[in-house]
């Protein structure tokens, strides 16, 4: 199972961090120009320099998004890919089992409406939304 995690910030980077730790497949999704304040702890700065290592752990770019062959060979290599990836082409692609979105946004923002993906929300603006089987 494969977990994608919005956002590279320090936030992200903690859980994409543990995950990993923990042995499950992580894959980090960001802006093209992240908006990172802690960058020396935050998997979003391999958006900027191409890879970042942090506590042992390696976050490498991946410019493409629906870019599968590179984002497997990076999984492969023990490494996080960090996906440029602001609208989440790359859930249409990877499916993944979990998406965690830690954005630390201060807005409401929704989740794309077509992923089967279980959705966990860390930080402001975000709401439950309300799901009607029929």
């Amino acid at each position: 199972m494969i977990i994608l995690i919005r956002g590279g910030g320090d936030l992200a980077s903690g859980v994409a961090y543990r995950l990993f730790r923990a042995g499950l497949r992580v894959v980090v999704t960001e802006l093209p120009e992240p908006l990172a304040v802690r960058r020396r702890v935050a998997f979003a700065e391999a958006i900027y320099a191409g890879i970042v290592e942090i506590e042992g752990v390696t976050g490498r770019k991946i410019e493409d998004p629906i870019e599968i062959d590179q984002i497997k060979q990076t999984l492969a290599k023990g490494d996080i890919p960090v996906v440029v990836d602001p609208e989440l082409d790359t859930v249409k692609v990877l499916n993944p089992g979990v998406i965690v979105d830690a954005r630390m946004l201060k807005r409401h923002a929704k989740m794309p409406p077509d992923t089967n993906s279980m959705v966990i929300g860390l930080g402001p603006g975000l709401l439950p939304e309300v799901v009607v089987m029929p």
